[in-house]
């Protein structure tokens, strides 16, 4: 009874914390307006290279708001559903962990430092929820889906929380056709419920609870799939995937590749197209060659270039050159570079394994330090320092079994950071908009374990009849000392 009115009693303090934590992130909105970056054009113009979700929501808003004020609408929304998903984030890790208020405005004071770095210190200069790119919407999918991880992590794998996971399975779906990067769900929800300390005790049960997660993840995926090959179907009359996927392995295997290495492709109409390619690259010293020798300078060069790779060389070449050898221009001739792009990787990436490998590593380095801070000589020690006190919080509240709820969200948020970080440096490269999904929330988990470990040292041992008091040690005696 008491419990269920001071939960009473609470819900005043968190609809206050709604209304404070959407008035900050609105205050972006109406200072700073709409931010059109240069991916905005694509998923305005709905081109085939962007996942279907956001585009189709902002024609959503375009119908509902009309052409002239539909994207400040978007941002407001983007805004308010930042405010809902880190409101509803921190009132549920109060609620599981008991946490004092001074702790409970700590954690929304993460989110906010968050949003106060991505305007006014960052090289993009706006928070994301003020852009018109899937960050808009990704960011707080993200913390609502790390929300359903814990909620389905406190409670277990079962018949009980079967919805549960159906829902978080249609949101990983969700969020993977808005942008592909989010398929880095699946995988955290599989580590996440997979490593699970008290499951190892049943482990037949624990591995065919795992398989049917596993195999439920697949369908999801499949669903994610499907989705994207009806919005072409209905858009373009072609049931196929997004195009130019391939263009981001392309871009490293091209970064790390050598002129000589035309020898390796055996199609001649892509050698010649592979040999264009260099000869626009040597001329905008977009190679490793061109990079410094430390693996800081190669991060740094292959960030600055990337876009020239990318956005200026491959992207138009390719399609240009498919049309030349007689493609139709739109999917037909997408189609046609996507596949040229394959023979290229296919053909290179097995000859330049050890210099794609040290890119991959000079990328992991930058992506774990963007994660929690920003590329600065002493930021970067600073990121060292702060992953080994994580770690170091979440080992001593793992081996506490009255700590152990706070190390399974230590260990959560540091699976997705591992896994967002090793999976885009492979693919891309770890710049701040890729990594910051994870940034609010390394610092919230560092707060509850270092909470978890003071509230449970300070906490009396309780009592038996009669007695008072609290218990200490006095060499290798234990005895009652009286308060």
């Amino acid at each position: 009874m008491n419990k269920l009115r001071k939960e009473k009693n609470s819900i005043p303090i968190h609809m206050a914390a709604f209304i404070i934590c959407a008035a900050f992130y609105l205050f972006f909105a109406f200072r700073y307006g709409v931010y059109l970056g240069s991916d905005s054009a694509g998923y305005i113009n709905m081109i085939s290279a962007r996942e279907p979700v956001y585009p189709l929501f902002l024609a959503l808003f375009r119908k509902l708001f009309g052409q002239e004020h539909y994207l400040f609408a978007v941002i407001v929304f983007q805004n308010l559903l930042m405010a809902a998903a880190v409101t509803a984030l921190c009132t549920y890790l109060k609620k599981r962990f008991e946490l004092p208020y001074f702790i409970y405005a700590a954690l929304f004071l993460t989110h906010f430092a968050e949003a106060l770095l991505t305007q006014y210190a960052a090289k993009r200069a706006v928070v994301y929820t003020n852009s018109i790119m899937t960050e808009g919407i990704t960011l707080s999918l993200w913390l609502i889906f790390m929300l359903m991880c814990f909620g389905i992590r406190e409670k277990g794998l079962s018949l009980a929380e079967a919805g549960n996971v159906l829902i978080i399975l249609l949101l990983c779906a969700f969020m993977t056709d808005v942008r592909k990067q989010m398929a880095m769900g699946y995988v955290t929800l599989f580590a996440v419920m997979f490593f699970d300390r008290k499951s190892f005790k049943k482990p037949g049960e624990h591995i065919r609870k795992t398989a049917i997660l596993a195999a439920a993840m697949v369908l999801s995926l499949i669903l994610a799939l499907l989705g994207t090959g009806l919005y072409n179907y209905a858009l373009r009359g072609t049931f196929a995937r997004n195009t130019r996927d391939m263009n981001l392995v392309l871009t490293t295997t091209l970064y790390v590749a050598d002129r000589e290495d035309a020898g390796l492709i055996k199609e001649e109409s892509v050698r010649e197209l592979f040999l264009k390619t260099m000869d626009i690259l040597e001329e905008t010293e977009s190679n490793y060659r061109f990079a410094g020798k430390g693996l800081r300078e190669l991060e740094e060069h292959y960030e600055d270039k990337y876009d020239v790779i990318t956005v200026n060389t491959t992207g138009p070449l390719f399609i240009e050159y498919a049309q030349e050898h007689g493609f139709k221009s739109g999917m037909e001739a997408e189609a046609e570079a996507d596949r040229m792009s394959a023979v290229i990787v296919k053909s290179l990436l097995k000859d330049n394994a050890a210099s794609y490998i040290r890119v991959y590593l000079a990328s992991l380095i930058n992506g774990f330090v963007n994660t929690i801070a920003a590329r600065h000589r002493i930021l970067d020690i600073y990121a060292m320092a702060a992953y080994i006190i994580f770690t170091a919080l979440m080992v001593m509240c793992y081996r506490k079994e009255e700590c152990y709820d706070a190390a399974v969200i230590g260990m959560s948020v540091l699976t997705a950071i591992v896994v967002n970080v090793g999976v885009t440096a492979a693919l891309i490269f770890c710049q701040s908009r890729y990594m910051i999904y994870n940034m609010s929330l390394f610092y919230s988990a560092g707060l509850i374990m270092l909470w978890s470990i003071i509230k449970n040292r300070r906490e009396p041992v309780k009592s038996g009849p009669g007695i008072t008091g609290r218990q200490v040690k006095v060499g290798n005696e234990e005895c009652k000392k009286d308060t």
